[in-house]
């Protein structure tokens, strides 16, 4: 009955997993629904979208300018006399004169159009604002870049999550489920006087503390599974679980300082911020521009329709250069640039940051890939030792009834294999979460990770 037992957990573990992974999600489908789903995402492509039409309005202030009008209006004109009328007449058509008055009056109607052509050919604030915006629209590229490798990695990382949080919870009942084995076993012993009390008890408080556990890991894998939903969009019920054995590369260059110095160079936030920078100072540009001369290419057609008693038909056309040169505004200018430097300033601190927070993150990352092959290596081995320590619990226990400590032996070993099983399948997602960052660090993460990844994974049955 106690080896049947004993064989029965890891067992009950594999079949868990295979059950589990029969009607499982794959990693990279999940992404593609991710790309449709996430608001994260959505939001940084709408911002893109905008921020790039900064663009195409900066070079619009360089194309040419039209504009056209057109009137139709009802005049009264008043044209003062000579001298006072003494008599009320009329003059022409449409124009009138009072008896005393010193104002001869007309009434007319006037049509017109007129059509206006405009085009730079000089403006320090244009050139600079051409300049900012094209900054501005490279800057958004570089965020959507950063925001679609960020949800790579925060899909793996849910995913993991779903699986890190399931492997708990199957191992804290497989655990519970041992202990309440063994916690039968003492009481029958105790019953017939083979065992004692103590042995009944050690087992009841193990059996008691994997309560708990059972219920925090079940809202664990709850919360997980509603991360990966609400990231992906669909259920995160089943998912396909990672295979018991995964290839462990290094880094390749093995060398941190040459990962630092790609993502210094290629992260994408790091270059968004250091386009912002250029967008900021170009935009110093534009408003110091605000008070320098601009000199513009004018032409103007214009057509005059109207009664004799308010001028008759009248033509008018000119073309020319025009210079503007706005000398004084009240200040407004000088406070617009020391605004606009006090943000480049700003821009320039953000910019450290980003290079500070990549540095760091990318040294962090590559420690965790470079020792998480090596963690790996030893919770196989300290899993496998749990094991063989477990088995010769079991054997002890079995030739040594009645001898105090025995079960104790056994619940600690017990305790110790259920340890080390989490903590083995815990450190192959910290590797594989560390491999994703790192790449995403050095702006080298993509879609074929994750495929890679998914290559990993429990292969679904036909």
């Amino acid at each position: 009955m106690r080896r049947g037992w004993g064989r029965w957990l890891p067992a009950v573990l594999v079949m868990s997993c295979v059950a589990h992974a029969a009607a499982a999600n794959d990693l990279l489908r999940l992404y593609r629904l991710a790309e449709n789903h996430d608001a994260t995402l959505q939001a940084a492509l709408a911002q893109r979208d905008a921020a790039i039409e900064a663009k195409p309005q900066a070079l619009a202030l360089w194309l040419p300018q039209v504009s056209a009008n057109a009137s139709a209006e009802r005049e009264r004109l008043g044209e003062q006399l000579i001298a006072p009328q003494t008599v009320a007449s009329t003059t022409i058509t449409g124009c009138q004169i009072a008896a005393g008055a010193a104002t001869q009056v007309c009434f007319g109607n006037g049509h017109g159009y007129g059509l206006n052509l405009s085009q730079t050919l000089w403006s320090f604030q244009s050139f600079s604002q051409l300049r900012e915006a094209s900054a501005q629209a490279a800057a958004a590229e570089a965020n959507l870049l950063a925001a679609q490798q960020s949800l790579i990695l925060r899909v793996a990382q849910a995913y993991f999550g779903v699986l890190s949080a399931h492997d708990a919870l199957i191992t804290f009942q497989g655990a519970r489920q041992s202990y309440g084995v063994l916690l039968n076993q003492a009481r029958g012993r105790q019953q017939t006087g083979v065992g004692p009390r103590a042995d009944s008890d050690q087992a009841q408080a193990y059996y008691d503390a994997t309560a708990q556990s059972v219920i925090d890991s079940q809202n664990a894998l709850d919360d997980a599974e509603l991360l990966l939903s609400e990231v992906t969009g669909a259920p995160a019920t089943m998912v396909a679980a990672l295979r018991d054995t995964i290839p462990l590369e290094s880094p390749d260059p093995a060398s941190v300082d040459d990962w630092v110095s790609a993502a210094l160079k290629d992260n994408p936030l790091v270059r968004s911020a250091q386009l912002q920078v250029d967008a900021a100072y170009h935009d110093i540009g534009v408003q110091r521009g605000k008070g320098l001369p601009s000199i513009a290419i004018a032409a103007g057609r214009s057509r005059d329709w109207g009664d004799l008693t308010i001028g008759g038909n009248s033509a008018d056309d000119q073309i020319g250069v025009a210079v503007t040169w706005p000398l004084f505004q009240g200040g407004a200018v000088a406070s617009q640039v020391r605004q606009s430097r006090a943000l480049w300033k700003q821009a320039m601190a953000s910019y450290a940051g980003a290079q500070r927070d990549a540095e760091r993150l990318t040294r962090s990352s590559y420690r965790g890939v470079v020792t998480g092959i090596a963690r790996i290596a030893a919770a196989r081995r300290s899993f496998d030792s749990a094991g063989v320590s477990l088995e010769a619990s079991k054997r002890s226990l079995e030739f040594s009834l009645g001898i105090t400590g025995a079960e104790f032996n056994l619940l600690s070993t017990q305790n110790q294999y259920f340890n080390a099983q989490l903590l083995y399948s815990q450190t192959r997602y910290d590797y594989l979460t560390a491999l994703l960052t790192l790449k995403q660090q050095a702006g080298r993460l993509a879609e074929a990770d994750l495929a890679a990844i998914d290559g990993l994974l429990v292969e679904k049955p036909p």
